[in-house]
């Protein structure tokens, strides 16, 4: 469909907007007309943005609408991406003041948590298909079709959940208990992982972190009280703390910092430092002192803005090293 182009459009559309642009004109580097036609694209391949957006549904998976949608995720995450590297006014633009056009458009159309429900969907399905034996069986054109699903749609979750908007709208119990059994699979299953062909960094079961993270950025605007009791009652932490504890060495040093980011997050909130024991099991505490030799924490720790924003995870491996000896 023409809308995996509407970023160029999009962008170009905004740049006619600006004084720059509108004084070339007298430069004969753009004329009314150029405009005019520009302005006309942008808006007809928008439509077929929306009007792709508002497809989205719950397919039997590896159906033939289901793979069509799949291919509509994959072109929605280009969009998505493109639109978030954008400049923004300010820091703190609602997602309405900047122009992430695709991401508005979810949430317009309330296909926000009709995504949310598709991924776990999906997820269950692998996990099942995995259990069962059955990957094998899977057609090769089906595989390249679910890597596409799951690492498009989580492109377009990941860059809608960094704005509160977006997870004020989004079903919170759901969304904990989905990046729980994700976490809690890969943790439980290792041969799992080992058949995945995609990098791990792409995958839902590293990017659920980066879901969290979000979540906990906005816990001030979410409330401890609405989402801490969920981190809780999953093991957030715990299930955190031991991914990176196993997979860390299968991850880039530069995807290290989202994880650390979250766990650090965690522990700078009130309840945590209320109910520790709660959000920690004993072995943790281990594996806490055992984070303190490796080689991608003290690369972490040798950039000063990154090391500031996991100053707390930091503080709970000292803390957890002293409690040791």
């Amino acid at each position: 469909p023409a809308f995996s182009s509407f970023f160029s459009f999009h962008t170009a559309k905004r740049a006619s907007r600006s004084p720059a642009y509108t004084m070339s004109r007298s430069h004969d580097y753009a004329t009314k007309s150029d405009v005019d036609s520009l302005g006309d694209l942008s808006d007809k391949l928008a439509a077929d943005l929306r009007r792709h957006i508002r497809c989205i549904a719950s397919f039997p998976i590896l159906s033939d609408s289901w793979c069509d949608m799949a291919d509509t995720l994959g072109r929605i995450a280009t969009v998505s991406e493109a639109e978030a590297k954008l400049p923004k006014e300010s820091d703190t633009a609602t997602l309405w003041e900047t122009e992430e056009a695709a991401l508005r458009y979810v949430l317009e159309d309330g296909k926000l948590n009709v995504c949310l429900r598709n991924m776990q969907s999906y997820k269950s399905f692998h996990h099942t298909q995995h259990l069962s034996d059955s990957c094998s069986s899977i057609r090769p054109e089906h595989l390249k079709k679910m890597t596409k699903f799951e690492v498009g749609l989580g492109v377009v979750l990941r860059n809608a959940w960094s704005h509160v908007e977006a997870i004020q709208t989004t079903d919170l119990p759901l969304l904990v208990s989905y990046c729980a059994s994700v976490l809690t699979f890969a943790l439980s299953n290792p041969t799992f992982i080992t058949t995945l062909t995609t990098p791990l960094n792409q995958l839902q079961e590293y990017v659920v972190l980066s879901y969290l993270k979000s979540l906990t950025l906005q816990v001030d605007e979410v409330g401890e009280d609405r989402l801490m009791p969920l981190y809780k009652e999953h093991g957030i932490f715990s299930l955190a703390l031991q991914f990176v504890n196993v997979y860390a060495s299968q991850l880039p040093p530069a995807s290290m910092l989202d994880p650390c980011v979250l766990l650090s997050l965690i522990a700078e909130t009130e309840d945590f430092a209320t109910f520790k024991d709660e959000h920690m099991s004993y072995n943790d505490r281990d594996i806490l002192v055992g984070l303190e030799d490796e080689e991608w924490l003290e690369d972490l720790c040798d950039v000063d803005s990154d090391r500031r924003k996991i100053r707390p995870l930091l503080d709970q491996i000292r803390e957890s090293k002293r409690k040791r000896k």
